[in-house]
């Protein structure tokens, strides 16, 4: 019994101890608090001339990956943190870095650009009244085809490049020499018609450039065989169009497509534009490219008051 009570007291012994330990000085640990990740960026100008480059260096903290997009400029994209942009052609722009930080958050941060334009490659500055956008990026233009498709009828293909008019793409047909005559067209991309009947008294815009010398065909085409044809030759400059390297925005009054043939169907257009060789081998030119950009109609086209 006396063996029980003094084990007893020994356990109550240990226990006070321990409980008089616990009962000490409090022992701390530093927390630090998590900070999060910043979007900063620099540009090395915002105003610029068409042909110069900016340079764009990202500098924000705990990034995981980034995202630049630069329309108007080439490259287009990138994911690198220091990027150099080259800006061909005039106009206002949005540069845009996207950034995702390490705890999966998100920032944003944008530039405006202003480069100044080519003055042998600006639009005219009409009053378009009412316009339909059919292959277009220009902002002033909001009502267009979402998708345009090239089709390569005889070895001339159209392909996209950045050497637009306005915006940031175009195309650019170009005889691959497989055949001594070329033809090439672009459509809907949806495999749909265009309807442009709303536009009979006014306007067909086309935004072209070649330095070849050689005569083409552009045919504008409809369902039930519709097909409107003009002739363009180097000597004529036929609707301002010159051949001498820039752009030039064709305008055609809606009805002298309806002249060239009276049964077109403006409602159901097919080939809203079609390359046709001309006359000659094309083989023989000194070369058989032409670019095609910024195609439209529009209600009027009168000077601005």
């Amino acid at each position: 019994m006396q063996l029980i009570r003094l084990k007893i007291r020994y356990i109550l012994g240990c226990l006070t101890v321990l409980f008089l330990a616990g009962c000490g000085e409090e022992e701390t640990f530093p927390v630090t608090l998590f900070e999060p990740g910043k979007v900063a960026a620099e540009a090395s100008s915002v105003d610029i001339k068409f042909g110069d480059y900016i340079t764009y260096t990202d500098l924000s903290t705990k990034v995981q990956n980034r995202n630049w997009v630069f329309p108007g400029g080439t490259p287009g994209t990138s994911t690198d943190s220091v990027v150099t942009v080259q800006y061909p052609l005039g106009g206002s722009f949005k540069a845009i870095l996207n950034v995702v930080f390490i705890d999966n958050q998100r920032g944003q941060h944008a530039f405006d650009i202003e480069v100044e334009p080519d003055p042998d490659n600006q639009i005219p500055d009409y009053d378009y009244g009412t316009t339909y956008g059919i292959y277009t990026e220009h902002p002033d233009i909001t009502s267009r085809i979402p998708l345009v498709r090239p089709v390569n009828m005889n070895h001339f293909p159209g392909i996209r490049v950045s050497d637009a008019f306005e915006g940031v793409e175009a195309y650019k047909f170009e005889a691959t020499g497989e055949s001594d005559w070329a033809m090439g067209a672009l459509e809907d991309g949806r495999g749909q018609y265009i309807d442009i009947s709303a536009f009979e008294n006014g306007y067909y815009h086309i935004g072209l450039k070649s330095t070849s010398l050689a005569p083409i065909l552009i045919r504008i085409r409809s369902s039930g065989g519709g097909n409107a044809i003009f002739e363009f030759t180097a000597a004529g400059e036929e609707y301002g169009f010159k051949r001498d390297g820039n752009w030039h925005l064709v305008s055609i009054p809606v009805g002298h497509i309806k002249q060239k043939d009276p049964n077109i169907n403006l409602a159901q257009i097919t080939e809203f534009i079609l390359f046709r060789s001309g006359s000659g081998d094309v083989r023989t030119f000194d070369n058989y490219t032409f670019f095609v950009d910024h195609v439209f109609v529009s209600e009027k086209m009168e000077e601005k008051s």
